[in-house]
């Protein structure tokens, strides 16, 4: 190492002090660095390695006394005889590289153990327009919480994490510095996170993108053509919340591997049939899959919703082609109206389907649930097509109407064939001979 290189590291340890607590005892101790700093200057390039030990030492006491390592440090009651131990110190003593050293192996060895993180009160929590700072944070404390994320780190990363995460928490780092020093290893977490496909034992973490509006098959065109990126959001075997509509649950998936060009636990606002316009403020990339679920999770139970249902969706942003089509429903299958369209959509662009029957997950139907049911049994019984919802000149307003009167009687019926294995198509249509009068609806034939 040169003369240039120490007095280099000097100055931007310097810098680094600015942002510390300022004190009469920081303003004292720096003399000491400023000291050495004079003594480099007049010592030849071969007595520099004695010079350096020094130096560390003490710029490493400094830290550990009135920097972001004191936050975690003055925070957690554990760590009261090392404060106490570090208070004690004088920069003058001579020993500070055996002092720097004692303190090191306590802190590293408490770091390498410890997961709590309560002591990170989140600054961004509900401040409108820094949601990706808020989500950032988060994920960097499950990094040090979840143990599956915290077995991909070895003890100097775990230091780091928990000194950035108070950096950012502070506003003394920049977001996206942070995400590139944790691009890799939220990348890898990711891939280990999600699967290319929906497995039968109801357990699954995977990427979709709602086909929602229009004809099927004509808006499944258009959203598997998006210039730069697809939006989606990530849904699980413990929790769903989708982007669109209420009535049709049916979209792609995407690989594991998607590069994922930003995350956020809300609505991004994106724009994915423009120009790869993203919204910065409200994602990040420094984001785990625990918090964008957890973040969800809140909401919905906040607004009281359904945790298969619900309305509270995240976003993320991949640049992708999709590996599959996923239906997300009941189980009700030749009951839904998109039912047929699906299987020729996943012939058409040779991708498997995934049924997910969310009844498998809760032991009872939400009010949002019944609303489905009732639709597609009325649709599917009145022989009314989604083709024949989009025509402008015909009027089914008052299906909405029938929906209200009779989603009670008709979930009853659904639920009494499916525990029964006697649900389909046919067998609810008998049923609802007696329950909907088609000669006062806009319907065709059953």
């Amino acid at each position: 190492m040169l003369k240039k290189d120490i007095l280099n590291l000097i100055e931007k340890f310097e810098k680094e002090t600015w942002h510390y607590s300022d004190n009469n005892n920081l303003d004292n101790d720096m003399q000491y660095i400023y000291s050495i700093e004079n003594e480099i200057k007049n010592t030849d390039e071969s007595d520099l390695k004695l010079i350096f030990d020094r130096l560390i030492s003490i710029m490493g006491i400094i830290r550990f006394k009135y920097g972001f390592e004191s936050i975690i440090i003055n925070s957690n009651p554990e760590l009261e005889n090392l404060k106490k131990t570090i208070d004690d110190i004088t920069l003058n003593s001579g020993d500070t590289i055996n002092q720097y050293n004692y303190i090191s192996t306590l802190y590293s060895d408490y770091t390498s153990k410890s997961k709590k993180m309560d002591f990170i009160e989140n600054k961004y929590v509900n401040v409108q327009g820094k949601e990706g700072l808020y989500l950032a944070i988060e994920s960097l404390k499950s990094l040090i919480t979840n143990d599956e994320y915290r077995n991909l780190l070895d003890t100097n990363q775990v230091k780091d994490i928990l000194t950035d995460c108070v950096k950012l928490n502070n506003g003394i780092v920049d977001i996206r510095t942070i995400e590139s020093k944790y691009k890799e290893l939220i990348k890898q977490i990711w891939e280990k996170s999600l699967s290319n496909k929906i497995d039968g034992n109801g357990k699954f973490r995977v990427l979709f993108s709602n086909i929602s509006g229009g004809n099927l098959k004509d808006t499944a065109k258009l959203l598997i053509n998006r210039p730069v990126q697809s939006s989606c959001s990530m849904i699980s075997s413990d929790f769903i919340a989708t982007y669109g509509s209420k009535i049709r649950k049916i979209g792609f998936i995407y690989p594991s591997n998607s590069e994922i060009m930003m995350i956020s636990a809300y609505d991004l606002a994106s724009n994915v049939f423009g120009t790869g316009l993203v919204n910065q403020e409200k994602g990040t990339l420094l984001a785990t899959p625990e918090v964008v679920e957890k973040i969800g999770k809140m909401r919905a139970i906040k607004q009281g919703e359904d945790l298969y249902s619900s309305s509270c969706y995240n976003e993320i942003l991949v640049n992708a082609k999709p590996c599959g089509i996923v239906v997300i429903g009941l189980g009700e299958k030749d009951l839904n109206i998109d039912y047929q369209d699906t299987k020729m959509l996943s012939l058409e662009m040779n991708l498997p389907i995934y049924y997910v029957d969310t009844m498998q997950y809760k032991d009872k139907l939400s009010e949002e649930d019944k609303n489905y049911i009732a639709f597609h049994s009325i649709m599917s019984y009145l022989g009314i097509s989604t083709t024949d919802l989009l025509q402008q000149d015909n009027d089914y307003s008052n299906i909405y109407e029938l929906i209200n009167i009779h989603k009670e009687q008709i979930a009853e019926a659904f639920l009494t064939l499916k525990n029964t294995n006697n649900l389909n198509k046919e067998n609810m249509n008998q049923i609802m001979n007696n329950i909907i009068d088609v000669s006062k609806t806009n319907g065709k034939s059953k």
